[in-house]
């Protein structure tokens, strides 16, 4: 066996260019040359900052770095929870504001549509009712007028004390009811947006938090709700529908409801 050995090293010596033996053994050489480097720094290292100091200093290392890592857990699980508590809050103002967009101009063209298909009927109640307070005011002009049964009278005064006038301002006070409650729902979850954004905007600026989001976590700030810039329907279609009846000579709702 020591034969076999003492021959094999003398072919790797003789062959060693032709077999390529030089260059990876200095690659290899190379290699275990950086990891004994490597291992001679941390040993220096590790002497330096940990095996050259005291018991108490150890510890308070070890206390900084537990303190550290925790901060830093802390900081990162507040600033997703709060994150996560502003887009719940933005999206339960986008969704009252999807609502007033949606639900109360609805409420105006059914309210501006059913005026314009009571408006005849206000037209017609309006007549009976002049009619009715001239012949009481003229007594002596019933004839004239060629009524001569005043039971005709009492029946139009009954079809007009019947008739439920106030049934387009009743639909006018629901609408505004149901815009003011749309409208105070909308500014108690901007208000709350705003509060949570501005909780969470100032912890993301103040200290230690702004050094674990500048150095670690890069979260962004949320921007305020501005009232502004919030889609805002066309709300006077019913007014503009009782102008619009009342320039053609045909009363409105407020009108009747003044009449009785």
């Amino acid at each position: 066996m020591a034969d076999t050995n003492d021959l094999n090293k003398v072919l790797k010596k003789v062959y060693a260019t032709e077999l390529d033996l030089i260059e990876n053994v200095k690659d290899i050489s190379a290699v275990s040359d950086k990891q004994s480097k490597f291992r001679q720094f941390v040993i220096i290292l590790k002497q330096r900052l940990w095996d050259n100091h005291t018991t108490a200093i150890k510890i308070a290392i070890i206390s900084l770095i537990m303190i550290f890592l925790s901060s830093a857990i802390y900081y990162y699980n507040f600033f997703i929870v709060n994150s996560y508590l502003a887009l719940q809050e933005k999206a339960n103002v986008e969704a009252h504001l999807q609502r007033r967009a949606d639900l109360i101009p609805n409420l105006v063209k059914t309210a501006s549509s059913y005026l314009v298909y009571e408006k005849n009927i206000f037209g017609h109640i309006a007549e009976i009712r002049g009619a009715v307070a001239g012949i009481k005011t003229l007594e002596e002009s019933i004839e004239k007028l060629g009524i001569k049964d005043k039971s005709a009278l009492s029946k139009f005064q009954a079809v007009a004390e019947a008739y439920p006038a106030l049934k387009a301002s009743e639909t006018y006070t629901a609408l505004m009811k149901e815009l003011s409650d749309t409208e105070t729902r909308l500014a108690e979850s901007r208000i709350k947006y705003n509060s949570i954004v501005n909780y969470y905007n100032s912890r993301l600026e103040l200290f230690p938090g702004v050094i674990f989001n500048k150095l670690l976590f890069r979260f962004k700030p949320f921007p305020i709700f501005e009232s502004d810039k919030s889609p805002t329907p066309d709300v006077q279609v019913f007014q503009s529908k009782g102008r619009e009846i009342e320039s053609k000579g045909e009363p409105s709702a407020s009108s009747n409801v003044n009449q009785q």
